[in-house]
């Protein structure tokens, strides 16, 4: 029964993949505190720099994931993990504010194809009819990553010095990379994979139409992608603004210690992990239970967004205590919609074999909001003195993408023939 299991084995790897990626996006989060007063700096130069990742980052999504479409999963994510790593380990190094800014953009770098990879492995291991639940694990790995990466590395930074985060962060990526070289396989060449598992696994497969070569107008013409690329936008706008702020928030506004926002800041995004897999339960529950494929995705992707509006209550909170409550519940909105959004984009692209080029496209447009989220927050950060205003766009932005996703997603995804509904 265990070897029966094994695509679930494959489906936490990634979600494993995906909290280390999350520990490296945090670690100069936690550490920005320390830093701002070691290099003499402020919160509108911290919030460019804590941007700059997601400049390669966007840049490379849409030719990572046209990469992931043509190259063996095994020896790209690989590749990608080392590059997390060296990029960990040169950020020990520097000793001035301006030097930060070429070891994030080398990690923006390495982590361009891991998204497109993620929900490349989880379409080549999963049936459709689990896709939510294996999307929701992958997305889970977000909260995972951001619940146990800070009060780590707050730990290292307090008793260490803020070079330990990223040494530890390093040596992270590093084994990663070495275990998933020597243990991955495709479904279709893993000896370990049992015979009815495999079978299972292919009979809900959309047989590929084009190898991954399809135009790019079957994405860039389909209104859905569209409307799942602006939704995608708002919401990684809040997200980054979490991953970013959310330490140096507690610290700044609630008067927290370093080591304890690192604590604290893990609160939520635990909260978060657990509630980030249920929503991908309930999407692929309600899909098994007759509803159509486009409301049971928009079920969750609507409903996240609208639980995203409780940041509304973290920026009003008497207490920090309160506050983190609300934050709570905000993220745990967050993760759940993530989850949603990458089950969809497989619905919709699966058939042309295009799941990582598709995702590379809403990947990359998206995370323009990922930029804009910590430069705009800094900045108003800085302009008003507090992060009041900040928290009250983010909540704007959260109601938007709930208006994209609810109105603009209108298609069912077609099944082509042959394939299991």
């Amino acid at each position: 029964m265990l070897r029966y299991r094994r695509r679930w084995i494959v489906a936490t790897f990634v979600l494993v993949v995906t909290a280390i990626a999350y520990v490296d996006r945090v670690n100069l989060s936690v550490a920005a505190p320390v830093i701002t007063k070691e290099f003499g700096t402020n919160a509108a130069v911290m919030g460019v720099l804590l941007s700059s990742f997601t400049w390669t980052y966007t840049l490379l999504n849409l030719p990572a994931g046209m990469l992931v479409d043509r190259m063996r999963i095994r020896v790209l994510y690989a590749l990608a993990l080392l590059v997390w790593s060296v990029s960990s380990f040169l950020t020990a190094l520097v000793t001035s504010i301006g030097a930060l800014f070429g070891p994030r953009l080398l990690l923006g770098v390495g982590e361009a194809p891991f998204a497109p990879a993620a929900i490349r492995t989880l379409a080549d291991w999963l049936p459709k009819s689990e896709r939510a639940t294996g999307s929701s694990m992958f997305i889970s790995g977000v909260a995972l990553g951001s619940a146990v990466g800070p009060p780590g590395l707050a730990a290292l930074v307090s008793g260490y010095g803020w070079q330990a985060a990223f040494v530890a962060s390093g040596v992270l990526s590093l084994l990663a990379a070495l275990i998933w070289y020597a243990w991955y396989r495709h479904p279709l060449e893993d000896t370990r994979l049992t015979a009815e598992e495999r079978e299972l696994i292919m009979r809900d497969q959309e047989p590929p139409a084009q190898q991954g070569r399809a135009p790019w107008s079957a994405i860039v013409r389909h209104r859905d992608i569209w409307a799942i690329t602006g939704g995608y936008f708002c919401l990684l706008y809040i997200l980054y603004t979490f991953i970013t702020w959310l330490p140096s928030y507690l610290v700044e506004d609630r008067g927290l210690t370093v080591l304890g926002s690192g604590v604290a800041t893990s609160i939520p995004w635990a909260v978060a992990f657990v509630a980030g897999i249920l929503g991908g339960r309930i999407s692929d529950a309600a899909l098994r239970r007759g509803v159509s494929t486009l409301n049971a995705r928009k079920i969750v992707l609507v409903g996240g967004m609208v639980a995203a509006l409780a940041i509304l209550g973290t920026a009003l909170a008497s207490s920090a205590w309160l506050a983190i409550l609300f934050l709570a519940i905000s993220t745990s909105g967050i993760i759940v919609a993530n989850g949603a959004v990458w089950a969809a984009t497989q619905d919709l692209m699966r058939a042309l074999d295009l799941a990582g080029s598709a995702t590379g496209f809403v990947n990359a447009l998206g995370n323009v909001g990922g930029i804009i989220g910590p430069i705009a927050t800094g900045a108003l950060a800085y302009a008003t003195g507090s992060f009041l205003v900040p928290l009250g766009v983010a909540a704007g932005l959260a109601l938007l993408g709930a208006i994209a996703w609810g109105v603009g997603m209108r298609s069912e995804p077609k099944v082509p023939a042959g394939a299991a509904a």
